[in-house]
């Protein structure tokens, strides 16, 4: 090579540089590094669509189930059973009736007093609620006469009037509410 050709080598090197910067042209640094997301796309993006689609699923079930509901007190239970039979007064015969009266009654027993109820008879149960030392006296009474008045209509096949079947219901529903006042049924509570 003589020294023209590497003089306009060396000048192009030189002037070529100039040249670009002052037509706005940068001169070329390098290769830039490549991000993170360019990188790691390919598995990233189904592990993000797959957490959106975890939190909108989650929202919905968050928004959309029920809030838990308490279980009735025995009290309670009494009630809606009484209610219920009050309900079906009119349509069941009388042994259906005093059946599910009774029953309400002896299930709220049951429950609250821990007296088997349900499985005993009516002079049974009212001998052992007498053992049992949890309800007083004047209440068993009226217990008494009200399991013998259902049993009237369960073996007897007495027929209820309707003034009869509302005395019934009023029987059962004021003994429940009787048994809920702390201070009648003291006995109770110092058992407990």
């Amino acid at each position: 090579m003589n020294f023209l050709s590497q003089s306009k080598y060396i000048a192009f090197l030189v002037l070529v540089p100039v040249l670009a910067q002052a037509e706005g042209l940068k001169p070329m640094r390098g290769l830039r590094p490549t991000s993170f997301w360019e990188v790691n796309w390919a598995w990233l993006l189904p592990v993000l669509v797959a957490l959106g689609l975890g939190a909108i699923g989650a929202v919905v079930w968050f928004v959309s189930r029920k809030p838990a509901v308490p279980p009735l007190t025995p009290a309670e239970e009494a009630r809606v059973r009484l209610g219920d039979a009050a309900d079906l007064a009119d349509g069941q015969d009388d042994k259906a009736f005093s059946v599910s009266v009774s029953d309400a009654l002896r299930q709220y027993l049951e429950k609250r007093f821990e007296l088997r109820a349900p499985e005993q008879t009516t002079e049974e149960f009212l001998q052992s609620a007498k053992a049992s030392d949890r309800l007083p006296a004047e209440s068993l009474d009226t217990l008494g006469k009200f399991l013998e008045f259902c049993d009237l209509a369960k073996f007897a096949q007495h027929a209820f009037g309707n003034e009869e079947r509302q005395e019934l219901l009023n029987t059962a529903r004021s003994f429940v509410d009787e048994a809920e006042r702390p201070k009648v049924f003291m006995k109770e509570v110092a058992t407990v």
